[in-house]
């Protein structure tokens, strides 16, 4: 039998027991009751590896609501988080059910934060956000009520303001190419596409017919180094209309 000389109060709820083989153990609140140390003073040897593993199980516990107090977190994310403190599965299983039972670990509550806030501070669609969940490890059953804060009108709204955006910042593009690229852009970023196509067609994009000579001028001046009549002729076309321009009048 195992006897505590003396034990002093930590902070955090832990308690260092000071035993006569002259180790010291640190136990947790927990740990402390449940085997009521301080009113036996005494530990069975035999007992011994049973309340550390228990008191591991509580370390990892709190390792876990630690950070969890810091930052909300997906329950992947936790257990990746544990593992790589080199916690065992029983510990981290024990971790988790007592984190969810209390609240502190809540996949369907992350997900509504994680909806709002990419509402409000990303230019992210809702597919995209929803991919990103799912690398969390949140499942659909867990974020498919978030994402009906997007709703479609909201989706049009920031699909009708990027566009804008990108026009006044893509002088030098074609009508018909810039349509293309943000058409591509918006749908990568998680857009629906229908969404996309009904907002670009009802957006006009006038082409600045300076821009069109300006561009034109600057192939011409490229390729009649290397080319001359029919063929220079032939090349300014191409790539002209590779841009989405025809041939400026002259």
């Amino acid at each position: 039998m195992l006897k505590i000389e003396k034990f002093k109060k930590r902070p955090n709820g832990l308690y260092t027991l000071y035993f006569d083989n002259f180790n010291t153990y640190d136990f947790y609140e927990e740990i402390i009751l449940k085997y009521e140390l301080l009113i036996t003073k005494s530990i069975d040897e035999n007992e011994l590896d049973q309340i550390l593993k228990d008191n591991k199980n509580y370390e990892c516990y709190y390792q876990a609501l630690k950070l969890l107090k810091r930052m909300i977190k997906t329950k992947q994310d936790i257990i990746k988080y544990l593992k790589d403190k080199d916690f065992n599965k029983e510990s981290i299983e024990m971790s988790i059910k007592k984190l969810e039972e209390q609240g502190y670990i809540n996949d369907q509550n992350y997900a509504k934060s994680y909806v709002h806030n990419c509402i409000i501070t990303t230019t992210k669609g809702p597919n995209k956000i929803a991919s990103e969940l799912e690398k969390k490890g949140v499942t659909s059953n867990d974020y498919e009520e978030a994402l009906e804060e997007y709703t479609s009108s909201l989706e049009k709204e920031k699909v009708e303001k990027l566009i804008s955006k990108k026009i006044k910042s893509n002088h030098n593009k074609s009508a018909k190419i810039l349509k293309q690229k943000l058409s591509l852009d918006l749908i990568n970023n998680g857009f629906h596409q229908d969404i996309v196509k009904e907002v670009l067609n009802n957006t006009k994009i006038e082409e600045d017919d300076e821009i069109v000579k300006k561009e034109y001028q600057k192939y011409y001046n490229k390729l009649s180094k290397k080319y001359k009549g029919k063929e220079l002729e032939y090349k300014l076309k191409q790539k002209m209309y590779s841009l989405g321009f025809n041939i400026p009048k002259e």
